[in-house]
């Protein structure tokens, strides 16, 4: 998240509830005088729309305007990517006009929601020094962003990024300030939103109680096991010679092992056929009922701790296992959930208050498209899901 500066008027006595781990810290400088609105531009009356210029303004909300420039790469790039490079040669021109314009009314619509947000910085936060913010957000676009979208056009390397941008009418340059407007929009509206974040006692308990059953384990255990497969012996009269002339030499050692501690660890690697021989043989947390070899799971929740069973045979092979821990049924205990239920709360709650401020802005929002005329948000959402939309 960038660090900006704060809105003119908080809300009294409300606090910021700090998470979102892929935050990039900034220190926003202040300037003492107000800056001025990024991108100003002059939208045409909707009852002027027609075919799109190639920079023609597309949107307005509020101060910010989107232009068809903005979007019209990634429209290109789509159906480069769904249709195959030669499409303008096989697609009818009334189709692909059709394609084009419903891909850059849904691209639109993700553009409305951050030129929103990114407006109301403008107008929150007039001192914030702009050429601060970006130079400490340089790194992330050259160290994430450029990847990525190398990823996303199919180029090698950067020179490849940028002759292919321009191939699709845009530019590295014009990429770096999307970056930093979305990066900007983003982080202002998790910084601006206000919400007590303290969760109590009771809250906690009362969702712990609620959720019972989330928090029920049935019986458990972790154990180990060495065993030999079918298939890498010519019968199963040879695996169980086998088995047996592997662990013979090893009873002692292992049978000595205290209960809870690993028994089969140092052999399993240059002993075992298993799965987890690799891992010294051990198998995490399993439920009982939960393995297909019958005698092997009923085995697992009949001997004691510490106690390596008889040759069990199952359809693939010949196993013998030992339980280091069990656990049988039971709740887990809230004080081993009571921080993550806290947590999960303190997020509901902030996720909640971030929704109801973006619907907020949307509400009381001045906008206009290419597509809608003056219009509300819950028409463009109409637009977004393909139903009619005045003109």
């Amino acid at each position: 998240m960038v660090s900006l500066p704060k809105r003119r008027t908080p809300h009294p006595g409300a606090t910021r509830h700090a998470r979102r781990p892929l935050r990039v810290l900034l220190a926003a400088a202040v300037l003492a005088a107000p800056a001025a609105p990024a991108r100003a531009a002059e939208a045409p009356a909707a009852s002027e729309a027609r075919p799109l210029a190639p920079c023609q303004v597309i949107a307005r909300v509020n101060s910010e305007v989107i232009l068809a420039c903005d979007v019209d790469w990634l429209v290109e790039l789509t159906l480069q990517q769904q249709l195959g490079p030669d499409f303008e040669a096989r697609v009818p021109a009334d189709a692909l006009r059709t394609m084009r314009e419903q891909r850059q009314q849904q691209l639109v619509i993700q553009q409305i929601e951050m030129a929103l947000l990114y407006a109301d910085f403008r107008s929150n936060a007039p001192q914030a020094d702009l050429t601060a913010i970006k130079k400490q957000l340089a790194p992330a676009f050259e160290e994430g962003e450029v990847e990525r979208l190398q990823k996303l056009v199919g180029a090698e390397d950067r020179a490849e990024l940028e002759a292919r941008l321009l191939e699709l009418g845009t530019s590295l340059s014009e990429r770096r300030d999307e970056f930093y407007r979305t990066m900007i929009a983003r982080s202002w509206l998790t910084q601006s939103t206000q919400v007590k974040t303290e969760i109590s006692h009771e809250e906690i308990l009362g969702y712990y109680r609620e959720h019972e059953a989330e928090y029920y384990k049935p019986d458990r255990c972790r154990w180990e096991e060495m065993m030999v497969r079918f298939d890498r012996h010519a019968s199963e009269a040879e695996a169980w010679a086998s088995l047996a002339n592997r662990l013979n030499p090893l009873l002692e050692k292992i049978d000595a092992t205290p209960p809870g501690e690993p028994a089969f660890a140092e052999f399993a690697a240059t002993h075992s056929d298993g799965f987890t021989a690799d891992s010294g043989g051990d198998h995490d947390w399993t439920t009982k009922g939960a393995l297909v070899a019958e005698e092997v799971d009923r085995a697992l929740f009949e001997l004691p701790v510490g106690q390596r069973s008889k040759i069990l045979r199952s359809n693939i092979g010949l196993h013998v296992v030992r339980v280091i821990e069990r656990k049988e049924a039971g709740p887990i205990p809230f004080s081993d959930v009571q921080a993550a239920i806290k947590k999960g709360l303190g997020n509901e709650r902030f996720d909640a208050a971030v929704q109801q401020r973006l619907s907020d802005l949307k509400k009381s929002a001045r906008m206009w498209t290419h597509y809608t005329g003056d219009c509300d948000y819950s028409e463009l959402a109409q637009l977004a899901t393909g139903g009619a939309v005045r003109r």
